[in-house]
């Protein structure tokens, strides 16, 4: 009978037959392979920064910021009530606003919840601990029928309303 190491060593062998065999093959596993574990580090890594729909409502009735990150024709069609407007280069500049901020925890939120990820990383480089990102960002805000804050149907009401009271 084969010693264990024996048969150790005709599997080694097996597998690099297998392998010089098969190039294209075990060069898809090894790729394949690559791209689970970079998968599967980097959600491990922003497991603590995103938050589910339900987390950002726990957090936002507890007096947390929303700053929503899209450009501003699209927040003013539809935004969190309450969040202000930045987009990445104005969250990166305007620090100073955000450090009156300090005690409360941040929301960043954006359309889909991909852009959010790296301001969130800026911030939090800039010792901003208790920032977090809105998984999913407003569609999954939306998703979950919650509601947003219409500006621009907002001020158009306005007007008609001001219209009305002229005539009236």
């Amino acid at each position: 009978t084969p010693t264990p190491i024996e048969t150790g060593s005709q599997a080694m062998g097996q597998l690099v037959e297998f392998t010089n065999n098969h190039l294209v093959l075990s060069a898809g596993l090894v790729i394949s392979l690559f791209f689970v574990l970079y998968t599967e580090f980097r959600l491990q890594a922003t497991a603590g920064i995103n938050l589910s729909v339900p987390d950002a409502i726990r957090l936002l009735n507890q007096d947390a910021v929303v700053v929503d990150i899209r450009p501003a024709e699209q927040f003013k069609k539809g935004h969190i009530t309450g969040s202000r407007n930045l987009t990445p280069d104005e969250v990166s500049a305007s620090e100073e606003r955000l450090k009156g901020l300090s005690g409360r925890d941040i929301i960043i939120a954006c359309q889909s919840g991909m852009q959010c990820n790296r301001v969130v990383a800026s911030l939090r480089n800039k010792g901003f601990d208790r920032v977090f990102s809105l998984k999913g960002g407003i569609d999954a805000w939306t998703a979950e029928k919650l509601p947003l804050v219409d500006t621009t149907k907002r001020k158009s009401k306005g007007k008609k309303d001001k219209r009305n009271k002229r005539r009236g």
